[in-house]
């Protein structure tokens, strides 16, 4: 069935795609084509299908079984992110400005599911992008819900509740990593506990120290899974990558404090923008 879904504009299509391509994580989950995302979602214990195309301006099109999975794909891709604020900031901030012509209509991309990032939260810890990717295909290529559509073999990370039937042994066995596989049953348990829709509508400091008082989840892991699972933008957990991307941007000029004071509850897609910024530019 197609469902056709309005986007909040600006909105360009192939700014998503390009940073999918760009993004392990999430490229190694997919199939991508010059015009199209397609990917999984486990729903009732079955993996679902969907393809996501944007063939006019103002709309996508999804290509799924109900509205609801439709609804999902739109979010997964940030379609509904209103941009303006960010945008508005950034008309004042020269350097950032720059960034933001780079990649104009570019809306945050999310992982899949709550149970995705809680799974790569963990592979992700004191590992390369590249080995966390890879550590994360080995983990669905065991336990995914496997599906064939649209011409292609698709994964889908399982649903929470068979996620806590995995016992440490069998992820160990999967990934090849004995703790990480012991740190995904403890965070599994908690994210689980905690629930989905707790972590969506509580106020962010609430839902952020509920995370970190999880074992396995310190304030990188806490900001991912609000952040970059759930697209939650109200705090970041300034590290040395966020630093360096900064210092890209703004040279000698860069100040955690400046940025926090303009971005304000948008500082997570400033993020987003300034590590995708980077990214291309080191691939270039």
């Amino acid at each position: 069935m197609l469902h056709t879904l309005p986007v909040a504009q600006p909105f360009d299509f192939r700014q998503t795609l390009a940073f999918m391509r760009r993004f392990a994580p999430c490229r190694d989950a997919c199939l991508l084509t010059a015009e199209s995302v397609t990917a999984a979602i486990s729903v009732a214990g079955e993996a679902v299908p969907f393809a996501i195309r944007a063939p006019r301006p103002g709309e996508i099109t999804v290509e799924a079984p109900d509205a609801t999975v439709a609804a999902h794909a739109r979010d997964f891709i940030g379609a509904g992110d209103d941009l303006a604020p960010l945008y508005a900031a950034a008309a004042e901030d020269p350097p950032f400005a720059a960034v933001v012509e780079t990649l104009h209509g570019l809306h945050h991309v999310r992982f899949l599911t709550l149970e995705e990032i809680a799974v790569y939260c963990v592979l992700m810890q004191r590992s390369p992008i590249a080995l966390a990717a890879r550590m994360k295909v080995k983990f669905l290529a065991r336990f995914g819900r496997p599906v064939r559509a649209f011409g292609v073999a698709l994964a889908a990370m399982p649903e929470m509740s068979a996620l806590l039937e995995l016992d440490e042994d069998a992820i160990a066995d999967a990934i090849g990593h004995r703790r990480k596989a012991a740190m995904i049953v403890e965070v599994v348990r908690g994210v689980a506990a905690l629930g989905e829709a707790f972590l969506r509508t509580a106020p962010y400091t609430v839902a952020r120290d509920a995370l970190l008082a999880i074992r396995g989840i310190g304030p990188f892991s806490a900001a991912a899974i609000l952040l970059r699972g759930l697209g939650r933008m109200d705090e970041l957990p300034w590290s040395a990558a966020f630093d360096a991307a900064g210092e890209q941007v703004y040279g000698a000029a860069f100040s955690r404090a400046a940025i926090e004071r303009r971005y304000g509850r948008h500082v997570g897609y400033w993020s987003f923008y300034v590590r995708t910024s980077g990214a291309r530019s080191a691939r270039m």
